[in-house]
This record gives structure tokens, C-alpha cells and sequence, in this order.
């Protein structure tokens, strides 16, 4: 059994290193948008965008708006708009976030309608803004976006954010993230092992808001499974021999 470990660790050992990209996908993306929030309710945890959709969010002095949308998001999870995008950065809207998508890599189709080649589209939903101060009084305008990619492969992630994000592995929390709200920061999200990856970013209390996800597979070591293979044989053979003394 030691040769057998001793095996083990050599192809680990030999398993070439990951090298971290954008992540880039097909995403179905849910997505709402809620006024009159506080800085808790503007974060990226499950309870939060569960009483988002359901509308289930206490008034804070005024009764909240929501207003939601499903579509299918393809491309670069890469957004950022900063305090100096546009004249008044506090009136970006919906439409003109999946448009700053860095290198123009993204389109949007599906119920939505926001044609992220039109930063000016009136669509009900994309020509919302997409956050306003202030989260200190109760008057936030956020917006959540649950972004899902089934059948995802093992991967770590170094996420840079501005307001919150959480990564969940088959409806299951990843630990890392910063469900925010925060300024712009770095968070590492280690241990996601394949299948659905759902991403919930909450954009609150004006610009900036940034959201970049760098992805590193988790590579399966190229000799492990004929490792394995030669494992399963051995033991076949020693049963025999068993058998036969």
C-alpha cells in the first residue's frame, strides 16, 4: 500500500498548475430591483434576494418598488462602472452596466430585451437605475442579480467587487465572498467542485459598481485516472491470489 500512495502523491504532484481566466458563460440571470433599502437589506445573502423576489422586504418609511426580470446573459462576467462613466455616475442604469462589460464581450436575450449594443435602450426593466444612495437613511435602490451556470466545473475564484457577492455550489454556500455592501475589494471564493454555480452580486448605493470574476479550474491530475484504474486491478489480482492459497 505504500507504493500505491507513494503513486498517489506523484500524480498529484505532476497535475500542471490552473491558470485563472474571466469567467465566461451562458447565464440565466434573475434579476430585481428594490427602492427604499437599508445596507442590510442591500446584501448579498440568500434571505435577502429570497425576500427581494418575493417581495417580502419591510417598508422603510415608504413602501419599496420591485421590479424583476429573467434573460439569458452570454459572456464575460466582467462589469464596472466608476464615478467618473458617466456625467452623473449615480444614474447608470440596468442596460448601461451589461453594457460596460470590459471588451464588449456580452450580449443579453430573453424576456429582458436589453440590447447591451444600445446603452440608451428605454426597456422598462434595462432603463431602471441601477442603484441610488442612501443606505444609511433606508433609501437605497439596489439591484440583485442571480447569475446561474449549470453544469460548471471545479473552480476557484479571485472575485474583485464593489458591493456585495456570494457563490453558491449547488444551492449551497461557498465559503469567502463579501456579501458587502463594500467598496471596491478583493475576495477569494476556494472550493466550488463542479456542477450548478450560482452568483448573487447586489449593486447598492450609486456608483461604483464593479464586479469581476477570475476563475482557475481545479485540474483532475491527467494520470489519476489511469492510476486508479491500475489500483482497482491490483486489488482484482490479490482477491485471486487469495483465492487460490
Amino acid at each position: 500500500m505504500k507504493t500505491c500512495a507513494s503513486a498517489l502523491a506523484a500524480a498529484l504532484i505532476m497535475a500542471a498548475p490552473a491558470h485563472a481566466a474571466i469567467l465566461n458563460g451562458t447565464f440565466t440571470v434573475k434579476a430585481i430591483n428594490v427602492t427604499n433599502l437599508t445596507s442590510a437589506q442591500s446584501e448579498a445573502t440568500s434571505a435577502n434576494f429570497t425576500a427581494a423576489m418575493d417581495q417580502t422586504f419591510a417598508a422603510n418609511g415608504s413602501a419599496s418598488v420591485y421590479t424583476t426580470d429573467t434573460f439569458t446573459y452570454t459572456g464575460d462576467i466582467n462589469f464596472g462602472t466608476f464615478d467618473d462613466a458617466e456625467p452623473d455616475p449615480d444614474e447608470t442604469t440596468i442596460a448601461q452596466w451589461f453594457d460596460s462589460v470590459v471588451g464588449g464581450n456580452g450580449s443579453v436575450t430573453g424576456a429582458a430585451a436589453i440590447d447591451d449594443t444600445d446603452a440608451t435602450l428605454n426597456d422598462d426593466f434595462g432603463a431602471l437605475q441601477l442603484s441610488k444612495p442612501d443606505i444609511s437613511n433606508g433609501s437605497a435602490t439596489s439591484t440583485f442579480f442571480m447569475f446561474t451556470l449549470y453544469y460548471a466545473p471545479a473552480m476557484d475564484f479571485t472575485i474583485t467587487h464593489d458591493d456585495g457577492v456570494s457563490v453558491f455550489d449547488d444551492g449551497t454556500l461557498v465559503p469567502g465572498g463579501d456579501v458587502g455592501p463594500t467598496p471596491e475589494t478583493i475576495s477569494f471564493v476556494n472550493g466550488f467542485d463542479g456542477g450548478t454555480l450560482e452568483i448573487l452580486y447586489v449593486a447598492t448605493n450609486g456608483d461604483p459598481s464593479v464586479l469581476e470574476f477570475d476563475a482557475a479550474p481545479i485540474p483532475v491530475p491527467a494520470a489519476l485516472p489511469l492510476f486508479l484504474g491500475g489500483v482497482g486491478l491490483f486489488g482484482i489480482a490479490s482477491r485471486r491470489r487469495r483465492k487460490m492459497a
